[in-house]
């Protein structure tokens, strides 16, 4: 077991340095009697850089087998699959991830990829408003959990004067804004799905 967590986090630490056949040997190392999913699921992730989508999907279908309730097997594995030319086995796939974790707003926003890629708009706008919605809760959420409750009462009151200001903004602003920064790119993004009406 010792020597399993060595190769293992060997095998990352190579991973993280880019240096996939050195990862490779680790992971293999790595394997031993005691199966351990992750070791698997990494395994397949190196050999997704190396571009042997075979043995890839072989490891993560393993992982998936050892661990069929984590929902990052199914997503991982529809990654590969859509990397193989199997959209419609990935799109079957992130539908799991999500039935196992419906807040995983990733998986709905790679989900809705998907179904665009295949025409279809409708589902595809679907699956982008739940991972919008999911992502705007995790922001907040993340964002209670650095502030103490004071200063997030305090950002809540200049959030709302923002959108106040954000209503009055014209479309030339916006547009504006939008070739400058980031947030404006997204703001105008909401802009066009809101009918050209600002929050």
């Amino acid at each position: 077991m010792i020597s399993q967590n060595k190769y293992y986090i060997s095998g990352r630490t190579k991973f993280e340095a880019q240096d996939f056949e050195g990862a490779l040997k680790d992971y293999s190392d790595a394997i031993g009697e005691e199966e351990n999913p992750s070791i698997y699921s990494e395994r397949a992730v190196v050999y997704f850089y190396l571009k042997n989508l075979e043995a890839s999907m072989a490891d993560m279908n393993y992982a998936a087998t050892l661990e069929p309730e984590n929902p990052y097997r199914y997503s991982s594995r529809a990654f590969i699959k859509d990397a193989m030319g199997d959209t419609e086995g990935a799109i079957a796939d992130y539908e799991i991830a999500i039935k196992l974790d419906p807040e995983d707003s990733i998986a709905y926003n790679n989900l809705g990829l998907l179904q665009e890629k295949l025409g279809y708009k409708a589902k595809a706008k679907e699956y982008y408003d739940s991972a919008d919605s999911l992502a705007e809760v995790d922001n907040l959420l993340e964002r209670i959990k650095k502030k103490n409750f004071n200063e997030f009462v305090e950002s809540v009151d200049a959030a709302a004067e923002e959108q106040k200001a954000r209503k009055e903004m014209s479309l030339f602003v916006l547009m504006r804004n939008t070739l400058t920064t980031k947030s404006g790119f997204k703001e105008y993004i909401d802009f066009l799905k809101n009918g050209f009406k600002a929050r």
